[in-house]
């Protein structure tokens, strides 16, 4: 990337039917998913039928009954790709799954205001808003571009219900809300008329995709980050 992100991070979510009491940490020592010393350290948040949460070192995983949800903000983000793969795959086979999602998000710090609406600008231009648009100035008093999502669906090559959104914001965990940028680029699996199999289809696909997914986003991050460069005439 053209920029170095100040926060960047990998979650994936797989939708499907969980039992959230099961993902304590112990049991993921108990079967070698995590080292002991790891999990002995984590911050067990909550355990319960309803939903489970605890931070292990590189790793926040978050699971309730229709939702599994594991992040890092740590490379390498392969960490991930394995950790799930192997608990759907050599542990818990059986369980029903309907979707997957693999996310990359990157707060990104740029040199002025200006250069931040010059994304903005390229994203949302203000000339199709007519008289009203002209008013939007190059200055957060003013206003401008708040949150914008752009969605690929039905991408080619991957099953009926798949998709890409990609959402671009001013970010306000770094920059102070003025020469920060937010991207997160949502790359969605899902397969029709789940039933038998559909589970381990979905792994595969999780499993074949996951460095393609990261590669593809970050490619379209970079893309976004050149939006804030001075054309040369």
């Amino acid at each position: 990337m053209r920029i170095e992100p100040e926060i960047s991070g990998v979650n994936v979510v797989l939708l499907g039917d969980f039992n959230p009491a099961i993902f304590t940490p112990a049991w993921f020592a108990l079967h070698g998913l995590l080292p002991e010393s790891v999990a002995d350290s984590a911050e067990l948040h909550v355990a319960h039928q309803q939903g489970t949460e605890f931070v292990a070192e590189w790793l926040r995983l978050q699971v309730t009954v229709e939702r599994f949800s594991v992040e890092t903000l740590q490379a390498p983000h392969i960490r991930l790709r394995d950790l799930v793969v192997r608990i759907f795959k050599e542990h818990l086979h059986h369980t029903p799954l309907r979707a997957f999602g693999i996310n990359s998000n990157v707060h990104f710090r740029v040199q002025s205001l200006t250069e931040r609406d010059r994304i903005g600008r390229a994203l949302a231009p203000v000339e199709p808003w007519g008289a009203w648009g002209q008013d939007l100035g190059l200055d957060e008093k003013q206003g401008g571009m708040t949150s914008l999502t752009m969605s690929q669906v039905a991408p080619q090559g991957r099953p009926k219900g798949g998709q890409i959104n990609v959402t671009v914001e001013p970010s306000y965990r770094i920059g102070k809300g003025r020469t920060g940028v937010y991207v997160r680029v949502n790359d969605h699996y899902a397969i029709d008329n789940a039933g038998l199999g559909t589970a381990e289809r979905l792994i595969e696909l999780f499993e074949d995709n996951f460095d393609t997914s990261l590669e593809r986003g970050n490619g379209i991050i970079d893309h976004i980050m050149s939006l804030a460069e001075t054309k040369e005439e």
